[in-house]
């Protein structure tokens, strides 16, 4: 486990205490960083996939989409996706604490893509 991982998992493991109420945070914030794709979330996401591929650099560099493109479409389903955890975060469990929990620990490919497609629309 890298040092952006565990700084991850106590930032997140705060998000997921204070989510026991009637509005997620977790989910506020990813909202955010689907509309605003802050610089900072792609280098922490970078950091955190470091050493996934031993020789490899962990996520490509970004390029700019043509309009129209699957950068804009992952935006679009990330974005009604995170509105849809928003309202099943009302229940007494934050689901979206424990996926975030569970990417952070299990580093899947398929959200290092997703972050390359949400961010492949800007140059951060």
């Amino acid at each position: 486990m890298n040092e952006a991982q565990v700084k991850s998992l106590l930032a997140l493991s705060v998000l997921a205490v204070i989510g026991f109420g009637p509005l997620s945070f977790t989910c506020l914030i990813g909202l955010y960083i689907v509309l605003g794709r802050p610089r900072w979330f792609y280098q922490l996401t970078r950091e955190i996939y470091r050493g996934t591929n031993p020789g490899e650099q962990a996520m490509k560099p970004i390029k700019p989409a043509q309009p129209g493109s699957l950068a804009l479409g992952s935006r679009f389903l990330t974005f009604l996706s995170l509105l849809l955890l928003l309202i099943l975060d009302i229940a007494p469990v934050p689901v979206t604490g424990a996926i975030a929990i569970y990417v952070v620990l299990t580093r899947p490919e398929w959200f290092q893509q997703l972050v390359f497609n949400v961010y492949g629309g800007a140059n951060p």
